[in-house]
């Protein structure tokens, strides 16, 4: 039996190759390959003992594409051509030149070729020949032919999926190289890859079956802590992405997605003290996301605490001691990054979106009451504005001092959310009076200004579009509210 060998990543290709030796396999080797293996006192022969002689054609770019090559990769019983039963192939390190910042010139010449040809060709011809693409499935190729003498249809099948899945994740990382030299744009067809960081527990819920694979990044960066769930991770994609609204030191703890308290502050310890104390009862077993460095005192404040994770762009040397000692709080280092777009799953469909990044400033907005705000409240609902981004629709944020005060959302009526909201500042015995409110998307009927004009509320930002428009702002200018009316609303689904 024959052997065809040709690979750049040269782990483990010693072993399996002294032992199809032992076995009295034929083995061929491109040039790199088989350099590697006679030092290694491990007879093959070169690609030229086929008849062909292709390796050095400019420069190198053309090694292992020939009719001769393939004609014993691709051809089926009838041909009456002996064929490679086993080829051994992996790529050019395209990725990792990637990763490292290589020149275009570099990036380039490292888009393999030939090899990803010899892949397809074996796949294609799965029945009579068996594709290895990946240097840990060496030792189970061993085990089978220690026991079977042959690869099995099955495991050929096996082994085929994974080479062709090997192939399409490869090609995904050019075609995003490619992608990121122009504007984006919504292409014809999308291309979605990503590797295996790790199996979870179970999804969602403990009877669903999960998984993490890379996207935009790699490596979560995680300091300590138990492995994430898959409810942490969405956790604190919401905390770190509502805290990087802010310059100021600014706290977010996060349950099932929504904000439960947020704050900013003088000092980050400022700010996390007056986000839990906006909800301490939700904060319960929260994840706390921070946007500047936690520090030894932060630390020892969250000690007391019981939190699944705290998320932050640095961390003190003692800090993360102190929080070390917690043996199941989850510590993260992020850097705070927004990506741009967004994919869901939706009945076998893929969406696929901008990120909701824009953040629109009071000079944005226009005032449509009577009522001229105070400096600060403009300053409480910039903030406001900024956290009803990131709570579920119909969502209501009420904010006093730069810090949640009331939060309602994931209600089916938008006045349903604005009495949860009342109703959580006054549960914590937190004043609402004097306090301004933030909207998601306009408010449908006048019955939300009403309550919240009648507990104090002066100011409120919301989108406009609805056809009652006008009676709203009658209702402000009745309760004595400044009302301001956006272009831009913030549904969250």
């Amino acid at each position: 039996m024959k052997a065809l060998i040709s690979v750049y990543d040269k782990k483990g290709i010693e072993d399996i190759s002294r032992f199809l030796k032992e076995k009295g396999w034929d083995l061929f080797a491109s040039s790199g390959t088989l350099k590697y293996l006679l030092e290694k006192g491990i007879k093959a022969y070169p690609l030229s003992s086929l008849g062909v002689e292709t390796e050095g054609i400019i420069g190198g770019r053309i090694k292992t594409i020939h009719p001769r090559i393939f004609e014993r990769i691709l051809a089926r019983e009838e041909d009456e051509v002996e064929v490679f039963s086993l080829i051994i192939v992996n790529l050019y390190p395209f990725e990792e030149v990637l990763k490292k910042g290589a020149s275009e010139e570099e990036i380039i010449e490292n888009i393999d070729i030939g090899g990803v040809a010899l892949i397809r060709a074996g796949v294609k011809n799965y029945k009579r020949v068996c594709v290895i693409v990946d240097p840990s499935d060496y030792e189970r190729v061993i085990e089978i032919l220690k026991e079977k003498n042959e690869i099995p249809l099955e495991e050929r099948i096996r082994f085929a999926k994974k080479a062709i899945l090997y192939t399409a994740y490869y090609d995904s990382l050019i075609y995003k190289f490619f992608s990121e030299k122009l504007p984006f744009e919504f292409d014809d067809k999308i291309v979605l890859s990503g590797k295996k960081i790790y199996d979870l527990r179970y999804g969602e819920n403990p009877h669903q079956k999960g998984a993490v694979y890379s996207f935009f990044v790699s490596n979560l960066n995680i300091l300590h802590g138990k492995t994430l769930s898959y409810n942490n991770l969405l956790d604190i994609e919401t905390a770190f992405s509502l805290t990087s609204e802010f310059e100021e030191p600014a706290c977010a703890i996060i349950k099932h997605t929504s904000p439960c308290g947020v704050a900013c502050g003088e000092s980050i310890e400022e700010a996390f003290e007056r986000a839990y104390l906006s909800d301490p009862i939700s904060a319960f077993g929260g994840i706390v996301g921070i946007n500047k460095k936690c520090t030894k005192n932060l630390a020892e404040e969250i000690r007391e605490y019981y939190l699944e994770a705290v998320v932050a762009p640095d961390f003190e040397e003692e800090a993360l001691n102190i929080l070390k000692e917690k043996k199941n709080l989850r510590i993260l280092k992020i850097d705070f990054k927004n990506y741009n777009y967004h994919f869901r799953e939706c009945m076998g469909l893929i969406l696929y979106q901008e990120k909701d990044l824009k953040t629109s400033i009071p000079s944005e907005w226009e005032l449509v009451s009577w009522r001229k705000p105070k400096e600060e409240e403009i300053e409480d609902l910039l903030f406001a504005w900024k956290v009803v981004k990131y709570v579920k629709s119909n969502a209501i944020v009420i904010a006093k001092a730069r810090r949640t005060i009331g939060i309602g959302g994931g209600q089916a009526s938008r006045v349903g959310a604005v009495e949860i909201a009342i109703n959580k500042a006054r549960s914590f015995g937190l004043e609402i009076s004097g306090g301004v409110l933030a909207s998601d998307a306009f408010f449908p009927f006048r019955d939300s200004i009403k309550i919240a004009g009648e507990n104090g509320i002066v100011a409120i930002v919301a989108p406009s579009g609805s056809v009652r428009d006008k009676e709203v702002i009658e209702e402000a200018e009745a309760q004595g509210i400044s009302l301001f009316f956006t272009k831009e609303r913030h549904f969250r689904h």
